[in-house]
């Protein structure tokens, strides 16, 4: 008989607890946390991004934990931050306000069911992220964490 491979079951008590600690984490030190966006290809290393072409700066604290379980990011402007280069976000970074990169994910509008959620551009036929220009203002969409 074989081993069978270990299957959790994760009580809503210890999913609160995580989301608690990551909206702590994110808030840890001094400044704001941050999403990161950018056009390149996504790295296989965590935390080598480069020069994103958007920073969004989020609120203190990062974000609310909603009735529905789930880490609810949000900016701390909510009319959109500065693109800085032009381009189609791909993938972004959240970033505690210390620097720290905590996690990344895929970036698409926000009709769409990426990690990052933003919206203020133009998304092309065919394509699940819209197109923003230098200049321009990019908004954080409904974003959560669960």
């Amino acid at each position: 008989m074989s081993a069978a491979e270990p299957i959790w079951r994760v009580a809503p008590a210890l999913l609160l607890a995580q989301l608690q600690a990551t909206l702590a984490r994110l808030d840890a030190q001094e400044g704001n946390a941050s999403i990161r966006l950018y056009s390149t290809a996504r790295p296989s290393d965590m935390g080598q991004g480069g020069t994103p072409m958007a920073q969004v700066q989020l609120a203190r604290p990062a974000g609310v934990i909603t009735a529905a379980g789930l880490l609810q990011l949000t900016p701390a402007d909510p009319a959109g931050s500065m693109v800085l280069e032009s381009g189609t976000p791909r993938w972004g970074e959240l970033v505690a306000a210390d620097g720290t990169v905590l996690a990344d994910g895929n970036v698409t509008d926000a009709a769409h069911g990426g990690c990052f959620k933003v919206s203020g551009g133009q998304t092309p036929e065919g394509d699940d992220a819209p197109v923003f220009y230098a200049g321009g203002l990019i908004t954080l969409a409904a974003t959560a964490l669960g």
